[in-house]
């Protein structure tokens, strides 16, 4: 406002000196302009509100100033006649020829150029002192509400050749203010020291080094004020209030002192709650605040939203549940009406797919619960969302609601999809630690030509083992969702090149595989397929394996299936955020095959956020195998524990009892469980794809009966990172109770990860 201001009294001089200039009016002849080095002649005659052949005279000299102020690109406009020619002389503005911030460590620097490019501040553009001083005060302000008082912001323009100019914007952040005390004054229900609990503000012990508590910002004491309401909101005064919030500054700006002055009010009770505008029982019932309890403000608002996704639930989009309170200042109590207000019922007319530029529409329209031409229903648009978020090729799904123009009871729902990357090419030399030096070459889609379906073709061949399998799966095999698949596979594995039990085998089989919806969270999982395999010894064999070939000879011809139950409710499939997954399951060597046996498993995870990006992690499995009759377990289907998959810390299937050789046999009994803590990657949160962990495992391998005395447990910290060529883990853990022949092995990584 001030740059116009200047602008238009410059414009207005002009104008009053004009007048000695031209003081009659004149057939405008030509026009010419100087001064002008970097933009055209025709950029400013655009801008002149004037043309040849018309009447001049002097009301148009302010509105020509003024249209050439107004263009930004100079510094002085001035007017002059020779006859009948107007003389148009300028000053450019200088060009931002380079932008350059340097000091900036709290606040990024894309946030910054953003900023700038925002008020015209950015390279190519005409250099605007003003909007560039203005720029240093607002970061100033920015500094300050953080704590930052010491924070000094300053910019230095440097003239460069052809008419441009660098320019340098410095910042020195200081440090932030360090809170020395957080008073809270005015309270009797609660003890102060109750209070400060509450808040993130205050000084923090000396035992947490890295806490930022007393790292004082207008932002986070706005949340501890919030935080104090709330509290007391919750139980029952209503008329709570936050009279003061003093903060004090040390000379020196490097310390603060916070006053927090409360008026606590009166405690108030429910009196009596009435539900009006439906006369659904089922509605009614959904009340959260009873009769004779302490107020809370939370169970309103629980029951508001209880309401509120009822009606959703039969097409009542635009529900509104209104409270009425009427209070009771003898008693102290608080009357509660409900009022509910339908409205109309909605339809959904159309349902948009937007972002899908991989991904075919179809793939997301079958996971649509919500359908068009359909009464809208919340329930229905909140699976749709989580069943889309739950695709792997998916990053992030938002559903909108848009009423339809010119009616009142119709929405279209716009479906915005982020896609991810989810085909994954690996092709190279590597190197694993349980499998040595390993070259492999792999092409794997959980997208495939954007169908959704599922094609993996992938090869390796390392020192202890050669493998190739294909798989394809088409989720989708029916309209109603049943899937189907197919995989086909051989492996070559030499185990005398690693710590288990020595011997040689080479299989090769098929099978096919179908899947069925049970209902939105349930499917039923079955496989079918032939298998063959042979067993040779080598010198170094143990004697377990010897006798198992003596008993069953070399080559077995095998008939397998698989018959699981899934239960998964996660929010999503790649680091997941909340909800459960639980799979129990059965997988048979059918009678008639030349091994019978059967192996019964259970997996289960847990995931519960603990803030925006912080989420805690539970996971466990038990597993147990045996033969049908008199046999046992093949050796070759053991179950074994260690590595990175399992108990970290440990090296690759080390754990449980040996073999006559004494090397790891596995056993026929296998129990795990981890706990863990994921969270972004420090200094590194912009990574996608990357998170770090705490974690404590446990679990072994067991011959028949569980022993709690032979659990092995370890703690430590983790990396994964989805990468381009696929999931790689790290991590770095500490037995916590290994003995002396264990093998430890405490840094380990793997290309796969388990979510």
């Amino acid at each position: 406002m001030k740059k116009q201001t200047l602008q238009l009294s410059f414009a207005s001089c002009l104008f009053a000196i004009s007048q000695g200039v031209w003081a009659d009016s004149f057939v405008l002849q030509d026009i010419q302009v100087n001064g002008l080095s970097r933009i055209s002649a025709g950029t400013v005659l655009s801008n002149v509100p004037v043309r040849v052949g018309q009447t001049f005279d002097d009301r148009m000299t302010g509105d020509i100033v003024k249209s050439l102020y107004g263009t930004g690109l100079f510094e002085d406009v001035a007017l002059s006649r020779r006859g009948n020619i107007l003389i148009v002389k300028v000053q450019e503005r200088l060009a931002i020829g380079s932008l350059d911030i340097e000091g900036n460590k709290t606040i990024e620097t894309k946030v910054l150029t953003d900023a700038l490019r925002g008020g015209g501040i950015a390279p190519g553009r005409p250099l605007d002192k003003a909007a560039l001083a203005q720029f240093e005060k607002e970061l100033q302000k920015q500094y300050v509400a953080r704590g930052n008082y010491t924070a000094k912001v300053s910019s230095k323009v440097t003239p460069l050749k052809d008419g441009r100019a660098g320019v340098k914007i410095d910042i020195q952040e200081g440090t932030t203010a360090k809170i020395r005390n957080v008073k809270i004054t005015g309270n009797k229900a609660f003890p102060e020291a109750v209070l400060q609990k509450l808040l993130e503000s205050g000084p923090k012990s000396k035992l947490a080094v890295w806490s930022s508590k007393d790292e004082y910002s207008k932002a986070k004491l706005r949340g501890d004020l919030d935080n104090l309401s709330s509290f007391y909101r919750d139980r029952g005064f209503l008329r709570f209030e936050v009279v003061s919030s003093q903060v004090s500054l040390s000379d020196d700006k490097r310390f603060v002192n916070v006053n927090i002055n409360v008026k606590e009010g009166d405690q108030y009770r429910v009196g009596t709650v009435n539900v009006t505008g439906t006369k659904s029982l089922a509605i009614q019932k959904m009340v959260s605040v009873k009769q004779g309890q302490v107020f809370s403000q939370s169970k309103l608002r629980e029951t508001q939203k209880n309401f509120s996704s009822e009606m959703g639930k039969y097409g009542y989009a635009f529900a509104k549940v209104n409270v009425v309170p009427r209070f009771d200042e003898i008693n102290k109590k608080v009357d509660l009406t409900f009022d509910l207000k339908q409205g109309q019922r909605t339809y959904v007319r159309r349902i948009n797919v937007r972002g899908n530029y991989r991904t075919k529409d179809v793939v997301f329209r079958r996971e649509m619960r919500q359908l068009e031409s359909s009464f809208y229903s919340k329930e229905s648009v909140e699976n749709s969302r989580r069943r889309i978020q739950r695709l792997s090729f998916v990053e992030s799904v938002k559903i909108q609601t848009s009423p339809v123009a010119g009616t009142t009871d119709q929405v279209d729902l716009d479906v915005t999809v982020v896609e991810q990357s989810s085909n994954q090419f690996t092709a190279g030399v590597g190197y694993s630690q349980s499998a040595g030096v390993l070259f492999n070459l792999g092409l794997s889609q959980n997208n495939f030509m954007g169908t959704g379906k599922q094609l993996s073709v992938a090869g390796a061949k390392s020192e202890s083992e050669s493998s190739f399998n294909l798989s394809y799966n088409n989720p989708y095999y029916t309209e109603s969702g049943i899937g189907r698949g197919f995989k086909v596979y051989y492996d070559e594995t030499d185990a005398t090149d690693d710590d288990t039990s020595d011997y040689l085998s080479d299989k090769y089989g098929a099978s096919v595989n179908f899947s069925f919806p049970l209902g939105e969270d349930d499917s039923l999982r079955f496989s079918l397929g032939a298998e063959q395999r042979s067993i040779e010894t080598t010198d170094s064999s143990p004697d377990e394996v010897t006798e198992f070939i003596d008993a069953n000879g070399n080559d077995y011809t095998q008939l397998i299936s698989t018959l699981s139950y899934v239960k998964d409710t996660r929010d999503r499939t790649v680091f997941p955020s909340e909800g459960q997954r639980h799979s129990i399951g059965i997988e048979l060597g059918i009678p008639g095959s030349d091994l019978e046996y059967y192996k019964l498993k259970y997996t289960g995870s847990a995931y519960f956020p603990i803030s925006e990006n912080v989420t805690s992690v539970f996971k466990g499995g038990v597993s147990y195998g045996d033969g049908f009759g008199d046999d046992d377990l093949p050796f070759f289907e053991n179950f074994y524990s260690g590595g990175i998959r399992t108990v970290r810390g440990f090296e690759q299937s080390s754990l449980g009892p040996d073999d006559s050789s004494g090397d790891a046999a596995g056993g026929n009994l296998s129990v795990n469980a981890t706990a863990e803590i994921r969270f972004p990657v420090p200094m590194l949160s912009d990574v996608k794809g990357l998170k770090a962990s705490v974690f404590v495992d446990a679990g072994n391998v067991f011959d028949d009966e569980f022993d709690a005395d032979e659990v092995r447990y370890s703690a430590g910290v983790g990396l994964t990172w989805v990468s381009p060529l696929g999931p790689l883990s790290l991590s770095y853990a500490k037995p916590l109770n290994a003995e002396d022949d264990d093998d430890v092995q405490e840094l380990q990584f793997s290309v796969g990860a388990n979510f």
